[in-house]
């Protein structure tokens, strides 16, 4: 199956003009007239685009009509201490896909459908604060942090948020934890030697963090499309020889495919098996990837890890020259209640969530101009539940 492999290839920088013409009249009856013309300019930041820097200022946008509960007002996100995290639970990880690359010029309707209460830039050490308090709030066991490469603005932010947990755990006793999303796509990692330099990074650097994300004492990273861009398990197989030859990490490949399992310790699905959703089959769906898994871990006396993708829904029509884009409607949070029944049922090691903050492909469950709060609530309920 198909899992958002069309929609998640690259991306064009596209600007989106505003422009805005004053007429003044004289009092006095002589005409006369000025006409002022201002442009604001986005970049998706999404896989191929990574926090591209607007070289102006963005112009007053008009929200979209809103069909939900009304916007609470925006809250700091700092802990509250009457509530009981699922993500407490080490052995029942949940973690959401994270997007350290916004700036305040990336907020714009005319490419994503919706807006966050609060415009901030990723590397704010106060907006990286705030989220990892709302995700800790709802029970997030931690992040699934797109990463571009050593040196990038997503490298350093991912250390940022490594700091910014250890903060946490001093603060509340709560330990969040996270890891990289490979970016298998991005131009620093675009062939074997860079793909091997930049995962000895992340294991040099990151790997021996307690605020690194571990699964029975391994450190984890999870893999985006391993088999795109001309890529093959043998591919992968050399890389992991390299990088991991005594298996003393666990790697999750994104996709459908279970031959992946050959190489890679587990699979997810960052579509979250959307078309599930669309069949009124989710459960379905979700089952068929356990027992595609067990069946597996029988055939081969392996432990190989089944991790059940939740989404609070998508739009991704307004990402400036995409093509074959498409919706799957929120339905003021019935959608999301749908997924997450549908993992929990298929008994999962773990459950990623599409995501916290990814605006441009409309799957964010952090807090929005439309929706309030309603999904990190949604996920504090399930949390608890799983």
């Amino acid at each position: 199956m198909n899992v958002f492999r069309h929609g998640r290839q690259l991306k064009v920088t596209a600007a989106c003009a505003c422009i805005c013409l004053l007429v003044l009249l004289s009092a006095c009856g002589n005409a006369g007239s000025a006409g002022k013309q201002g442009q604001a300019t986005g970049s998706p930041a999404t896989r191929s685009t990574e926090g591209v820097q607007q070289k102006s200022t963005t112009t007053p946008i008009q929200v979209p009509p809103q069909n939900s509960t009304p916007t609470p007002k925006p809250t700091t996100g700092a802990i509250s201490p009457n509530i009981q995290p699922g993500g407490n639970n080490p052995n029942r990880p949940v973690l959401a896909f994270y997007y350290m690359w916004y700036d305040t010029s990336s907020w714009c309707l005319c490419q994503m459908s919706d807006l966050p209460t609060i415009q901030y830039n990723s590397s704010d050490t106060a907006t990286i604060a705030r989220q990892v308090n709302q995700a800790a709030n709802a029970g997030l066991s931690g992040f699934i942090s797109s990463w571009w490469g050593p040196g990038s603005a997503t490298d350093t932010n991912f250390a940022k948020l490594l700091d910014y947990s250890a903060t946490l755990q001093q603060q509340t006793g709560y330990h969040f934890t996270s890891t990289i999303y490979f970016e298998s796509d991005a131009p620093q990692l675009n062939n074997v030697t860079n793909m091997v330099n930049g995962l000895n990074y992340v294991i040099a650097h990151y790997g021996n963090s307690p605020y690194f994300f571990h699964w029975h004492g391994k450190p984890v990273i999870f893999f985006w499309d391993p088999l795109g861009g001309g890529r093959t398990l043998a591919t992968w197989a050399t890389i992991r020889k390299q990088v991991d030859p005594n298996n003393t990490m666990i790697w999750s490949a994104e996709g459908a495919d279970t031959s992946v399992l050959s190489v890679f310790d587990g699979i997810h699905l960052f579509s979250a098996g959307y078309w599930g959703i669309q069949h009124n089959d989710m459960a379905t769906v979700d089952q068929g990837f356990r027992a595609k898994i067990d069946a597996y871990n029988s055939a081969n006396h392996t432990q190989k890890i089944w991790a059940a993708g939740v989404l609070p829904g998508y739009n991704d029509t307004r990402v400036p020259g995409r093509t074959g884009t498409y919706i799957v409607a929120r339905n003021n949070g019935a959608t999301y209640s749908e997924s997450w029944q549908a993992a929990i049922a298929s008994n999962p090691d773990w459950i990623t969530i599409t995501s916290f903050n990814e605006w441009f492909e409309g799957s964010m469950l952090e807090p929005s101009v439309t929706y309030g709060n309603l999904y990190l609530d949604q996920t504090a309920t399930f949390t608890r539940q799983w």
